[in-house]
């Protein structure tokens, strides 16, 4: 999905982006999201209203449960792509992939040996093949960020 700075801000949080997974694989309210999370209803309410005012979830049905109106959300995609508004498509140079991950310690050791292999896998590959090539660089940074409730 493509989206804004705006948006960009909104889906940089581990909280969000673990909200928008959740809404990928089924719709739910705001408190089955909460129950999942293990969270307050009211902190993940918060989140769940920012992210479907900013267009990263929409609503997939309302229901009447006992005269509350219960809404469910869904997220509209999982991986997103900044357009730079001001920037023709026909300029672009630099390609990016990102997101905001909450990991152990030893999970971040397996992801970054994880990547060191992925990026051997495909520098094996330049020097096997005689094809025409454009050059990159290829990073991985890990930042680490605030507490989930912070962001």
């Amino acid at each position: 999905m493509d989206i804004n700075l705006e948006q960009q801000k909104l889906i940089s949080s581990p909280l969000r982006v673990k909200i928008i997974y959740l809404l990928d694989e089924r719709p739910m309210t705001a408190k089955q999201v909460a129950d999942e999370l293990g969270k307050t209803a009211g902190s993940i309410h918060y989140h769940i209203q920012q992210l479907y005012n900013g267009g990263i979830l929409e609503i997939e049905e309302t229901r009447e449960n006992r005269g509350i109106i219960e809404k469910y959300y869904r997220a509209r995609a999982t991986h997103f792509h900044l357009v730079d508004a001001n920037k023709p498509v026909h300029e672009k140079k630099r390609s990016s992939r990102g997101m905001s991950l909450t990991l152990s310690a030893k999970e971040l050791k397996e992801f970054e040996a994880d990547f060191d292999e992925l990026l051997e896998k495909y520098l094996k590959k330049t020097l096997k093949e005689d094809i025409e090539r454009t050059p990159y660089t290829v990073f991985c940074q890990f930042e680490k960020l605030l507490d989930e409730e912070d962001n």
